[in-house]
């Protein structure tokens, strides 16, 4: 069982940057929605076409406060364009 969880973000966005906008992120549109019984779909928009470290981090933070680093992959999938998805995978071991 899975669900899906879709980022929106202003059309003029293409890029996440920041600890403050990964923060943001996670806790208006992500947190009431995680279920730790079920892999969480995090749908980022195509139209995001990069991602920093430093907003991987703001967003994880509260979910390293429940789960282990290692435990990732287990409670969420992040999808994307390709790009964004490999560095946001990357960057949880930062």
């Amino acid at each position: 069982m899975e669900n899906r969880i879709k980022l929106l973000f202003k059309n003029n966005v293409n890029k996440l940057v920041g600890d403050k906008l990964g923060k943001d992120t996670y806790e208006k549109q992500v947190k009431e929605f995680v279920n730790f019984t079920k892999l969480n779909i995090v749908v980022i928009p195509y139209t995001i076409d990069d991602i920093s470290i430093s907003f991987v981090q703001g967003f994880t933070q509260s979910i390293f406060e429940n789960i282990r680093k290692d435990e990732f992959n287990k409670y969420f999938k992040i999808t994307g364009s390709q790009k964004v998805v490999d560095k946001f995978n990357k960057s949880i071991n930062y």
